[in-house]
């Protein structure tokens, strides 16, 4: 007997298991491109192609954001053994996609490249579904209040629901658990069908367990899947034993944007862990929304389960800025916008031996995509300090990260590769992109982003210290320039004041001036101000707005702090890097360039080299709700 749980959800018996698909034809093209200063011709090259002139290629362009495989046009009857073709057909202010296919009798290969030059900046972005494990909302409430509050100042409205811990060794009550967060992401599906969605689960929201699958070669077993979250027309069906039986989407894509920030997996039941965790992301998160973390142009990868995402990494930071090396070697040396290796197995020693700096990273190995096991490997890369955001188990698929290139956000990107053709169609006809690595995957249930879906790359950095003054002729609002090189103006809104319903007061127009005058005030209303700017990137350049900057008491002014230490020694930093005091957050931006900088179980503690004597500064930030301002420790070391 089969029972009706959800709308085109249902209990059945389970199905045989799927192993590994067939092997894919295609392989992956190494593409360049370049693109005119006034947006009208572009120019894609694949001199690095293994050979580099074979056969007869195919040149097809859509615009960025299409999809579905009949959505490529071709440019040009087929070519023959080109190495570069030039598009003259474009215009200024669109981001154009494309697609370069040589064939010939033993080679298939097909490359990808976004491109376009003033795209215009995306001032609102849609609605962010927050689900939030109950059991540590009240723990980390300081960091949502200011996570809702970014995310208000990306464009975003903000939803929030608190949803029930979930527990996999209870697989009936954890589906269950799961429901209820589904039933009311639906009914906000349901309220705006038509709108841009995104959830973030944080915490340990319930994970779907789905199928019988083994997509790294090992144990076709159930797999997680948050995208049972962010699906809402298709026939999810379950056994009385509380899985899912989906293999494969089933209606061949999500809807919504998703992502999960959840450290339950490498804390061990340890709940001081697991919220020290939760804190550390949010506060990294933070940093690199506002600019902190500086503007980033540079990769590294290597793996040749990788080689699509390596190749997409050319579009973002261009080939010479993609450098060979992997996550625990180049990706410790210094900062980078992104990393793409196999890393480590053993998730366990991730914080013991390595300190990743790749803001965004693609992990791969055999396991690792078990997001739900103990010590997993992708969750403790997010676990790192100062810079990983957002990780995903990459290769099996392919994951399309060049709309990046051109300020797509990594849940776009998540949610392209999962979307990748319609399962019971044929394989070209339906295909967004190919190859999807070595073997053919088309709407996987097994792919999952770890980390906030609504970051991107190339940040512009907001203004500092909003002000507001009440004067004769209205309320002025005024603020000091922002650092970033690439602003050219500034954005004003106002919102009640409750801090909700922010609407522009300038028109749609940036202005160059640091005040501005409201003459037409309501009491107690809240002021926003966002950075404007042009981006110049690789693939091009885009207008975006910065984070959201706003009004709030005082003068903002910061009081840098001392401390002192001797070689080789221990020493703690002041209380208020713990936790947050009365709803303030102080936190460390990056670790130190000398020593080490580590959390203990009584809080950060600094340990400098035996022989080093001298000052080290360490950045940080002093944020609430409202407000984000940056401040020094200096430590100074004596023999």
């Amino acid at each position: 007997m089969m029972c009706k749980i959800f709308p085109a959800f249902l209990y059945v018996l389970l199905i045989a298991p799927v192993a590994l698909a067939q092997n894919s034809v295609e392989k992956h093209l190494a593409l360049d491109g370049s693109i005119a200063v006034n947006g009208q011709a572009v120019e894609l090259s694949w001199f690095d192609a293994n050979p580099p002139r074979v056969g007869s290629v195919i040149i097809e362009r859509r615009l960025l954001g299409e999809t579905g495989g009949d959505s490529w046009q071709a440019l040009a009857p087929a070519q023959g053994p080109v190495m570069r073709f030039t598009d003259d057909t474009i215009k200024p202010g669109m981001a154009y996609e494309y697609r370069v296919m040589r064939t010939a009798r033993d080679i298939v290969d097909v490359g990808y490249w976004t491109a376009g030059v003033e795209i215009p900046a995306i001032e609102t972005r849609g609605t962010v579904h927050l689900v939030i494990d109950q059991s540590i909302a009240g723990d980390i409430t300081a960091h949502l209040d200011r996570f809702g509050r970014d995310l208000t100042g990306d464009g975003w409205q903000v939803r929030g629901f608190l949803a029930p811990r979930g527990d996999i060794k209870q697989p009936v009550a954890n589906l269950q658990a799961a429901l209820s967060v589904k039933n009311w992401l639906h009914a906000q599906y349901l309220a705006d069908p038509f709108g841009q969605h995104t959830v973030v689960l944080v915490g340990h929201v319930p994970i779907p367990m789905s199928g019988r699958v083994a997509p790294d070669g090992h144990e076709a077993i159930p797999h997680a899947s948050d995208l049972f979250y962010a699906e809402m027309d298709g026939q999810w069906r379950a056994s009385p034993e509380g899985f899912l039986l989906e293999d494969t989407l089933p209606s061949d894509a999500i809807e919504m944007q998703v992502g999960r920030i959840d450290f339950s997996p490498v804390s061990g039941g340890d709940k001081t862990q697991e919220v020290a965790l939760l804190r550390a992301y949010f506060d990294k998160n933070h940093h690199w929304r506002m600019g902190l973390l500086g503007d980033l142009r540079g990769a590294y990868g290597q793996s040749d389960h990788l080689v699509g995402e390596q190749y997409g990494l050319r579009n973002i930071v261009g080939a010479a800025g993609v450098e060979a090396g992997g996550h625990h070697d180049v990706g410790e040396r210094e900062p980078w916008l992104w990393g793409v290796d196999f890393g480590h197995h053993k998730g366990n020693i991730y914080n013991q031996d390595y300190v990743n700096k790749a803001v965004f990273t693609i992990n791969f190995g055999s396991h690792k995509q078990k997001i739900e096991r103990g010590h997993n490997a992708l969750t403790a890369l997010l676990a790192q300090p100062w810079y990983p955001v957002a990780v995903g188990w990459g290769g099996r698929p392919t994951w399309w990260l060049h709309p990046m290139a051109l300020g797509g956000t990594i849940g776009e990107v998540h949610r392209r590769t999962v979307n990748n053709g319609v399962a019971a169609a044929p394989y070209r006809e339906s295909m967004d992109y190919y190859p999807t690595g070595n073997y053919l995957w088309r709407n996987p249930i097994w792919v999952n982003l770890l980390g906030d879906p609504t970051l991107r790359a190339f940040m512009l950095a907001p203004p500092a210290r909003v002000v507001t003054r009440a004067t004769a002729q209205g309320v002025e609002v005024s603020w000091e320039a922002s650092s970033d090189v690439d602003t050219l103006g500034y954005r004003l809104w106002r919102a009640d004041p409750d801090g909700t319903g922010f609407k522009p007061l300038d028109g749609g127009v940036a202005q160059e001036a640091l005040r501005f005058l409201d003459p037409d005030p309501v009491a107690g209303a809240r002021y926003m101000v966002r950075s404007y700017g042009l981006k110049d990137v690789y693939a091009g350049s885009f207008y975006t707005l910065s984070q959201g900057a706003f009004d709030g008491p005082g003068d903002g002014v910061v009081v840098d702090m001392t401390l002192d230490a001797q070689a080789g020694q221990p020493v703690t930093l002041p209380l208020v890097f713990n936790a947050p005091q009365e709803g303030v957050i102080h936190a460390i931006i990056e670790g130190p360039a000398v020593g080490r900088l580590e959390r203990s179980d009584t809080g950060w503690q600094y340990t400098p080299p035996e022989a080093f004597t001298g000052g080290i500064d360490l950045r940080f930030t002093v944020s609430d709700t409202w407000r984000t301002e940056m401040g020094t420790l200096r430590i100074t070391v004596t023999p």
